[in-house]
């Protein structure tokens, strides 16, 4: 037990200072300013562009920045829409991560950048802690969460100060608790993750479906569901304050027409070549490896019902109805499926099937390329600083 608690200490350094150090190699270029991983935009055509949240020494982008960090920032700034500067209901439903951002930045909107790089990091050691503690269940080394901690989308998410690493840490508390048959603690972190990202749902109804298929307790379930309801009351929240509902940006990300999403993507190569032609081979090996891996699970599926072949399959099919936008951004893309390398490493653990192991060992080579993509093609653009 001694030389378990080594080795998972071991992983949790080994995760932070990896990510760390690449985050660093990012911010080289700018500075090593952590307010570039927000990636304030000046430009209205890329995002919105709230000038009121501009503070002093912060790195803002006249081209090429407007990514998703920069619109959690706005929602730190301004958490319960008091000011009323930014007005996105579909980012201001995930108000978890910037609300702990602006807590460990001790309320001072000036330790923002710092803030939420922190929370991230926490939340990503805490999640890699408690991941090899449920790896423990099934006789697994704690050297298997280095799958999940080095995934490429904890790389990239932590990168650009996203809430998913905050995320996923809750949704693995939340299976944790569950193994330990503490549902009022799971439903908890439940509810948490659900206002840190909507799409939760991917584990939330793969867990209420094996709670049914196992006990058959509806009042178990009733517990589990009870999670949804502060999600329903925020949303209430929001559309008084803004007068829209969030859910609608959220569905733009899924088409109902099956493989619609690659095939339209597939359609806009043509004529591809150099850079967008590597770009889009790498965005097909993705494709190819979620296709993999669904037809893996739905086979273990039929010999075998387990909660985590349940949870990775569904984020598997959610690859099957994504929208081609998704499909023409690699960081975009991985980050959107995040949850599927934790819950692939636990579906190994069901029965050390061959097959869920190749799946496994090829998030490494997706890893490789993050590191090449962070290190060597990530482009930097023009910048100045407040």
């Amino acid at each position: 037990m001694k030389n378990l608690t080594i080795q998972t200490w071991f992983c949790v350094a080994v995760t932070l200072i990896a990510v760390h150090l690449l985050v660093m190699a990012s911010l080289r270029p700018y500075g090593y300013n952590l307010s570039a991983m927000i990636r304030l935009s000046s430009d209205p055509a890329t995002d919105a562009v709230v000038p009121e949240y501009f503070q002093k020494g912060m790195v803002v982008f006249d081209q090429g920045g407007g990514y998703d960090g920069e619109a959690y920032y706005y929602v730190a700034m301004d958490p319960f829409l008091t000011i009323g500067h930014y007005k996105d209901a579909y980012r201001q439903q995930r108000v978890v991560y910037p609300l702990v951002s602006r807590i460990i930045a001790l309320n001072d909107v000036r330790l923002l950048p710092y803030g939420m790089y922190a929370a991230n990091l926490i939340a990503l050691g805490a999640g890699v802690y408690l991941f090899s503690l449920i790896l423990r269940r099934f006789s697994m080394s704690p050297f298997w969460s280095l799958f999940y901690g080095l995934a490429p989308a904890s790389i990239m998410t932590v990168q650009y100060d996203l809430p998913s690493p905050l995320c996923i840490a809750l949704l693995i508390a939340a299976v944790y608790f569950y193994l330990e048959d503490n549902l009022a603690a799971a439903a908890a972190f439940l509810t948490l993750a659900f206002l840190t990202r909507e799409d939760s749902v991917m584990v939330f109804v793969p867990l209420v479906l094996w709670e049914l298929h196992t006990r058959r307790s509806f009042k178990r379930v009733a517990i589990l569901a009870a999670s949804l309801v502060p999600f329903f009351l925020w949303h209430y929240y929001i559309y008084v304050k803004l007068g829209s509902l969030p859910i609608s940006g959220s569905s733009e990300v899924i088409s109902l027409v099956p493989f619609s999403g690659i095939y339209g993507y597939v359609k806009t190569l043509a004529g591809a070549g150099g850079m967008e032609a590597g770009k889009a081979g790498a965005n097909l090996i993705v494709f190819a490896y979620f296709t993999a891996l669904l037809l893996i699970l739905a086979a273990r599926l039929v010999r075998t019902r387990h909660l985590f072949y349940y949870t990775a399959f569904a984020y598997a099919l959610l690859s099957v109805f994504t929208v081609p936008s998704q499909w023409n951004n690699f960081n975009g893309l991985l980050r959107m499926f995040y949850g599927i390398f934790p819950f692939l490493v636990l579906s190994y653990g069901v029965e050390k099937d061959r097959t869920v192991g190749y799946g496994v060992w090829f998030i490494a080579a997706l890893a490789i390329l993050t590191v090449v993509r962070v290190l060597f093609i990530s482009p930097v653009y023009h910048y100045r600083v407040l």
